[in-house]
């Protein structure tokens, strides 16, 4: 791939904007994503129920489309994050992170050395099926692109976001405010005072740190005071939610029209 990675943008920088893909997977959304301009997507298998083939399939769209693929996996696991880095993911999001030890495990487990022990493929979508004639200075290219992201969502990982987000070869941090809230007692109120208090908390040391920080905005509104306040990855609703906004618009149209 040509582009320029998704992680250099960032630190240069530019608002990049993206989505959560949790219903929708494959070519399809991947070109309705390129199509209406976004710039990335986490593609979500904590949540979903996509298999190893259409996780696979909707990378492979993502890089022949410019989009960067970024994967939430399910649980800590050496296999589950190779296989979505060889099939070509731009980065990986490790969900409940609560300990400085599990983001140490990340980063062995999706770096080549010297920075990790990521096994070697060089025949795969990573590399788009084509010769490698320098391995060395590819590996060291596919440790640049890579991005990874600790979730820090709980009350715990709170509390020890400076170890967690300290890690050496962790590029960023995104807070997930619903599970927050909802471990801090305010199930749904994710924009509670008090956890966004803690959000903040997390989001502050993250930039200390020089790390790349993201959190779920929920509704238009919210847009413009997190870029003014210098968010730059702009991670926006869910495929589900993006599409039931729209239809929203369209079934409010409808009441109004005495339908």
């Amino acid at each position: 791939m040509n582009r320029r990675c998704l992680k250099d943008r960032l630190h240069d920088g530019e608002v990049c904007t993206g989505t959560f893909v949790l219903f929708l997977a494959g070519g399809d959304i991947v070109q309705f994503l390129a199509g209406l301009g976004f710039d990335f997507f986490f593609l979500d298998t904590e949540h979903s129920s996509f298999d190893l083939s259409k996780v696979r399939e909707t990378i492979l769209a993502a890089r022949a489309h410019g989009l960067a693929a970024l994967v939430r996996v399910p649980e800590l696991r050496y296999h589950l994050v190779a296989r979505v880095l060889d099939a070509g993911a731009e980065g990986i999001m490790l969900p409940r992170v609560e300990t400085r030890e599990e983001i140490e495990s990340l980063v062995r487990f999706a770096r080549y050395r010297p920075e990790g022990e990521r096994g070697i493929s060089t025949f795969a979508g990573h590399n788009d099926f084509a010769r490698i004639p320098d391995v060395p200075a590819f590996l060291a290219e596919r440790n640049h692109r890579v991005l990874l992201f600790a979730q820090i969502e709980t009350v715990r990982g709170v509390e020890n976001r400076e170890a967690i987000l300290s890690v050496p070869g962790l590029d960023g941090c995104f807070v997930g405010t619903g599970d927050l809230a909802m471990g801090m007692g305010y199930a749904g109120q994710p924009d509670h005072p008090a956890v966004r208090a803690e959000a903040e908390k997390v989001l502050a040391t993250a930039r200390d740190l020089n790390l790349i920080t993201t959190i779920p905005i929920r509704t238009p509104q919210d847009v413009a005071p997190w870029v003014g306040r210098g968010l730059r990855m702009l991670t926006l609703s869910t495929d589900g939610g993006l599409l039931g906004a729209g239809a929203g618009l369209y079934l409010s149209a409808v009441k109004a029209a005495g339908g």
